[in-house]
């Protein structure tokens, strides 16, 4: 579920297109990561995904999604004045355990709990809104998931992605 595109949908009559990832908008990982293949990637409805090497081969694969959309016929919408959060209580036994906005409510990041497939995952979901420079109305989202037992020992590592994340998907917009 993406809360922000709903919203759009249900009050503007708006459509989203997935955009792949543009060349200026890709940032390098950290080495422990690599991208799975564009296949991959249209099958999970992403413009990119992130896969962490982990030996031996856990039975989930810490990743990160990126999603990058363009949205019909709206301004920018203000995830601050959104409820993002359920993004995250739509996912099986979910608990919210943080929300937060900033850039002046154009960004907000979720981060919470569930179980599927039996196993207790954590999740950080970050949401720009924004105007690309051809005018139109953006979403780009970043999700970030693991195990929790394997979260702490890489949440390091999943906050400088969202860093170089935004980096990325700001420095294309801003003059």
């Amino acid at each position: 579920m993406i809360s922000a595109l709903e919203y759009a949908y249900a009050n503007y009559g708006s459509t989203a297109t997935l955009h792949s990832l543009l060349p200026e908008m890709k940032f390098t990982p950290a080495s422990a990561w690599y991208d799975a293949d564009e296949a991959s990637c249209r099958e999970a409805m992403a413009s990119r995904i992130l896969l962490r090497s982990e030996s031996p081969l856990p039975p989930f694969v810490s990743n990160v999604v990126a999603q990058y959309f363009t949205i019909s016929s709206i301004e920018p919408i203000r995830l601050a004045e959104i409820d993002t959060s359920l993004d995250v209580t739509a996912l099986p036994e979910a608990l919210v355990l943080s929300h937060s906005t900033d850039l002046d409510g154009y960004l907000c990041v979720d981060e919470g709990s569930y179980v599927a497939s039996n196993l207790d995952l954590h999740l950080r979901r970050s949401q720009l809104a924004y105007r690309t420079p051809s005018g139109q109305s953006a979403l780009a989202i970043l999700t970030a998931t693991a195990t929790s037992e394997m979260w702490g020992f890489i949440e390091t590592e999943l906050q400088e992605l969202e860093q170089q994340w935004l980096s990325a998907t700001i420095r294309p917009v801003i003059p």
